[in-house]
């Protein structure tokens, strides 16, 4: 038998919704239970997310007027399945989600809404809205002395919650944001990763930063602990019942990405601590790999300066393509893809290949806009009537504008002029864009139907700000089981050994079913290994 520094029953491997939500499980059920986070920081990708969790058929739904089904959410899932969902995870998550949702809202002080946000598919059988939640505000200094360690947003740290645009709060009102402010409230990502952490932390959970997982203790085939580096020495924790990775994805480690994904990063948005310890490290217990070619797609843009834990800081791209005045264009000046659409999806056509050529196509890409947009609408940190920004390329008109970035002057303007001429009309026969819900929902709501999404881009001056293929996270690891097991090589299970969150084999596939489908899936199957963990019996 090892010799311990010290023992658990249950250890978890990171800090963010998915590792949180397995501690809370298994502490909950008995379980002495310890959560490591390699960073400074508590709450992983997730506390620089949304914070919104996407559950099918949950009990808030009816709260904006809609309803779902067991097999309306399956036959959603299903019809984006394209071969490559694992169907038998697709039945547990739509069978689980609902019962996680409420006892975290049981055994925690998370409050969740349902969001009217459509799902990414909308139209697709068993579309719907609602299935995305929303926690609201969270009073962070319940946490304590954690509450310095909590992670926080870069791109958007202010206290605002997902319900508020539903609401139609004014976000920027510093009269609403200072008393916020004032009560020590924190939104998004960082509300549901306090509201998770101190229901942890009151179940007895223990927390530990700075502790990088090295390697599993294997004894027998079974996994009894697991080999931290900390302070500058490697302990060994002992874990009676299991060990369960949550550490997030690899999307950080650029050898690992360039040998497991398709095309090329240019560059995640997650916090740069994702560098595939716990999939290098269930790959040594000899587990099997599913889904490793996959992300979670976001096209994004690049501010000189800004940084973030010492890291160029890169921004998601939303809004920005929805509202009405802008298109997306390769380096020939040709639109490539509905811009509105979501960003997973989006993202991907970034890695489409020519075969002839041996390239791709659509790297670099433009987001090119007119002057009435930034009269309008946001467009990254500039706000209207804010200085026009340095890293905004500009020029009086459409030729200038694409030989200064060095895109085709000629495919560039003959592109604008066939947008603008179907804009008349109120359509978009090449790509739909503001056909579906999903579009027009990050669109303009003071215009009417396709055009809250369309609008002529014919006001010089003219803008571009160069978009990149990004990542908010990788999607591929060990497989999981119906029970949050790793799956080992030969598709038996590997005792003592769970997964969950980004870390995990991805359920869906190619497919990113809607708002909080990296979330969702991260605390039901999280939920499911700490659970399963603390029926499991001691290992010694």
């Amino acid at each position: 038998m090892a010799a311990w520094d010290e023992v658990f029953d249950v250890v978890v491997m990171g800090s963010g919704a998915a590792g949180v939500s397995a501690a809370i499980a298994a502490q909950h059920r008995g379980c002495q239970t310890l959560v490591l986070e390699r960073s400074d920081k508590l709450g992983g990708t997730s506390a620089v997310s949304g914070g919104v969790p996407w559950i099918p058929n949950n009990h808030h739904m009816h709260e904006v007027g809609t309803t779902d089904s067991r097999e309306q959410a399956l036959t959603y899932l299903r019809s984006l399945s394209l071969g490559k969902m694992d169907v038998e995870l697709a039945e547990t998550y739509v069978d689980e989600a609902p019962g996680v949702l409420r006892f975290l809202e049981e055994e925690t002080q998370l409050a969740f809404r349902a969001l009217k946000t459509p799902d990414y598919h909308p139209e697709h059988p068993g579309g719907t809205f609602g299935r995305s939640v929303s926690p609201g505000l969270f009073p962070a200094g319940e946490l304590g002395e954690l509450r310095a360690h909590l992670r926080s947003a870069p791109c958007f740290p202010l206290p605002v919650a997902m319900t508020d645009i539903d609401d139609g709060t004014n976000m920027l009102d510093p009269e609403v944001i200072g008393d916020r402010l004032a009560k020590g409230m924190v939104g998004t990502g960082m509300a549901l990763m306090a509201g998770l952490i101190k229901g942890a932390v009151d179940k007895g959970v223990e927390f530990r930063r700075n502790a990088r997982g090295r390697r599993l203790v294997i004894e027998d085939g079974a996994i009894v602990g697991i080999e931290v580096e900390q302070d500058g020495r490697m302990v060994r924790i002992g874990a009676r019942r299991a060990v369960i990775l949550a550490s997030g994805g690899f999307e950080w480690n650029k050898d690992m990405a360039t040998d497991l994904m398709a095309g090329s990063i240019e560059g995640p948005l997650s916090p740069p601590y994702n560098e595939g310890d716990g999939l290098i490290m269930a790959a040594e217990a000899q587990a099997s790999m599913a889904n490793t070619h996959e992300a979670w797609w976001m096209p994004m843009i690049r501010i000189p300066g800004d940084e973030y834990e010492g890291q160029q800081l890169n921004r998601m791209v939303v809004g920005e393509r929805a509202s009405p005045g802008s298109i997306m264009v390769n380096r020939a000046g040709k639109r490539f893809v509905n811009e509105a659409h979501n960003y997973n999806d989006v993202g991907r056509a970034f890695r489409n290949f020519d075969p002839v050529a041996f390239d791709y196509p659509n790297l670099p890409a433009w987001i090119i806009l007119d002057g009435s947009f930034l009269d309008k609408y946001p467009f990254g940190t500039r706000y209207p009537g804010d200085p026009i920004p340095a890293w905004l390329e500009s020029a009086p008109s459409l030729r200038q504008l694409a030989e200064k970035i060095g895109v085709d002057p000629d495919g560039l303007e003959d592109t604008v002029t066939r947008f603008n001429a179907n804009v008349a009309r109120g359509e978009d026969p090449d790509f739909h864009r503001g056909q579906s819900k999903y579009d027009r929902h990050y669109g303009d709501p003071s215009r009417e139907g396709a055009l809250q999404s369309l609008g002529p881009v014919d006001q010089a001056p003219f803008y571009a700000c160069r978009v990149y293929s990004g990542v908010l996270g990788t999607k591929g690891g060990p497989k999981i089981n119906a029970r949050s097991e790793v799956v080992n090589v030969r598709g038996g299970r590997i005792p003592g050994l769970y997964a969950a969150g980004n870390v995990s084999g991805g359920f869906t596939g190619m497919a990113y079913p809607g708002a909080g489908a990296t979330i969702g899936p991260g605390l039901v199957f999280g939920h499911i290994a700490g659970r399963e963990a603390a029926s499991s019996v001691n290992r010694f």
